[in-house]
């Protein structure tokens, strides 16, 4: 961001770190779903908003100690929030299925099942999204959906191996 320009706020702002947070997210509740037998969809929902919160706090922390401007602590925080934001939004269409699950309207295995499908799904939005947001052509935009959601799909066969 350029010295003295506002933050950009909104849905999805930053979705380059969107496409991260959910990399993240979806590798966690892959490698928790061998504990499918004796956790449900509450706790997967646990561990998704707990993940990403840690992240979204990881991220603020990191880049507050590397801001070399001398700016409030108070204004390199909330710099550091907005721009990271798109961590935490990245967990609610993932959260879907899993609150679904634990709400009893679908089963358990199947909660976790479309929550990795649906990251692969917002993987991609949110991979064409970035490159969109940045001026890029169509080829380019199709590209960078099908690299992101190729990482949910890798995620998701590394999960079936165990």
């Amino acid at each position: 961001m350029p010295p003295g320009a506002a933050p950009r706020r909104g849905f999805l702002t930053h979705t380059s770190r969107a496409v991260y947070g959910t990399i993240v997210a979806t590798a966690v509740i892959a490698s928790t779903a061998a504990t499918l037998q004796t956790w449900g969809s509450w706790h997967f929902l646990f561990t998704l908003i707990a993940t990403v919160l840690v992240l979204w706090f990881a991220e603020i922390y990191s880049d507050v100690l590397g801001d070399p401007r001398m700016d409030p602590l108070g204004t390199r925080v909330r710099r550091a929030a907005d721009e990271h934001w798109a961590v935490l939004e990245s967990a609610i269409p993932l959260g879907i299925p899993l609150l679904l699950g634990g709400l009893g309207i679908i089963d358990e295995e199947r909660a976790v099942w479309a929550t990795l499908i649906v990251a692969v799904v917002a993987l991609a939005i949110w991979g064409g999204l970035s490159v969109r947001q940045r001026g890029g052509s169509r080829l380019r935009i199709a590209g960078a959906a099908l690299a992101s959601a190729l990482i949910g799909v890798v995620i998701i066969i590394l999960k079936s191996w165990h």
